[in-house]
């Protein structure tokens, strides 16, 4: 499941992946974080989502507003296995996307591109 989910974020156009605190891998477009996976069993995996899924999320088992992070409405899901593939996937489709909305017009123009 963590091979499968970190060619996941890989996959997307424009993400870079960085190392940090020995434990976790960092997943941005643009500079901008959109996901971070612990190297460390159970895989805890952190993600920014839409304010109208963050409290439906953390009313789940195993999801909590992720730490230092919540306000900007990110959550952290204990293991990779707590939600189905498919809604995981999903998941960080959204992340990335709602990153990428937010980058500089010709910056997102040229993601959009390498998308095709």
């Amino acid at each position: 499941m963590f091979d499968m989910t970190l060619n996941y974020c890989l996959a997307f156009p424009a993400v870079t992946q960085e190392e940090k605190w020995d434990e976790d891998l960092r997943f941005s477009v643009g500079e901008k974080l959109f996901c971070m996976i612990s190297k460390s069993a159970p895989h805890q995996i952190s993600l920014k989502c839409r304010l109208e899924d963050f409290h439906r999320l953390i009313s789940q088992p195993d999801i909590v507003p992720a730490p230092y992070l919540a306000r900007y409405h990110w959550v952290q899901i204990k293991a990779l296995d707590t939600l189905p593939v498919p809604l995981l996937q999903s998941l960080l489709q959204n992340a990335y996307d709602l990153v990428v909305s937010t980058l500089p017009p010709e910056e997102r123009a040229q993601i959009l591109k390498e998308r095709v």
